[in-house]
C-alpha cells in the first residue's frame, strides 16, 4: 500500500512537471496590445430656449435634449449620459441630474422641470436662467466628457401638490 501511494505521487509529480514545462512564453508577446481611440465631447442641443410649463403640462414633455455620439470604443448601448441642470453661475456644483443609458436624447416633463426650478428656490412666475449640460462616460464613469452648456430661460409655476402651512409655529 505504501508503494502504491508513492507511485501515484510520483506519477502526479511527473505529469505536473511536464504540463508546467509546455507553457507558452508570455514574456515575449508577438501581437501588440490593441490601442483604442479616445472619445470626443458630445454637443448638446435643446428643443427650446424658453420653458414656462403650465399645470396642464405636468405630464407632457416640455423640453427635449439631444446630443452627438461621443464615439467611445464600446457598444454605444452601454454608454452612460448624465444630463445636469443647475442655476446659471452655479458651475454644476448642486446640479439636478437625469441619467440615461445608450440613447442620444431625453426629455423633461413639466412636472420634472418645475420641481427642479422650485428646488432652487426660484419665485413662482419669475423667469430665471438655468444651465444644462450632458456628461458622457463609460458605464463605470471612466473617460468622462462634458458637453457644451445650453442656457434656458425657465419660469416655475405654483405646484398645488406641495403642502404649505399658513402658521410658522404651533
Amino acid at each position: 500500500m505504501k508503494n502504491i501511494s508513492r507511485l501515484i505521487i510520483a506519477a502526479f509529480a511527473i505529469t505536473a512537471f511536464f504540463a508546467a514545462c509546455s507553457k507558452v512564453d508570455n514574456l515575449h508577446k508577438l501581437d501588440p496590445l490593441p490601442v483604442y481611440q479616445e472619445g470626443i465631447s458630445p454637443v448638446l442641443n435643446s428643443s427650446t430656449n424658453t420653458v414656462a410649463p403650465a399645470l396642464a403640462d405636468s405630464n407632457n414633455n416640455v423640453v427635449s435634449f439631444s446630443w452627438t455620439n461621443p464615439k467611445y470604443a464600446n457598444d454605444s448601448s452601454t454608454t452612460k449620459y448624465v444630463l445636469e441642470i443647475d442655476s446659471t453661475g452655479g458651475n454644476f456644483l448642486n446640479a439636478a441630474s437625469v441619467t440615461v443609458k445608450g440613447v442620444l436624447d431625453t426629455f423633461l416633463t413639466g412636472k420634472q422641470i418645475n420641481a427642479i426650478l422650485l428646488s432652487y428656490g426660484y419665485a413662482v412666475g419669475v423667469a430665471k436662467e438655468i444651465d444644462v449640460r450632458v456628461v458622457s462616460s463609460y458605464a463605470n464613469n471612466n473617460e468622462r466628457y462634458m458637453s457644451n452648456t445650453v442656457k434656458i430661460t425657465a419660469t416655475p409655476v405654483a405646484d398645488p401638490s406641495k403642502l404649505t402651512g399658513s402658521a410658522t409655529s404651533v
